[in-house]
């Protein structure tokens, strides 16, 4: 399967993704602090 088989909607989520992860502005670990906090703040919700 060639990249250009993919919809347009789905390569332009990836390049997004990919620009994201690979930005210097953010780090792994603010990220993962971002996903622990998300995490969290459902938790209390549900709680």
């Amino acid at each position: 399967m060639e990249i250009d088989d993919f919809p347009s909607y789905i390569i332009e989520e990836i390049k997004n993704t990919w620009q994201n992860w690979n930005s210097p502005r953010l780090s792994i670990n603010s990220l993962y602090l971002d996903e622990i906090e998300e995490i969290n703040l459902d938790n209390i919700q549900e709680g």
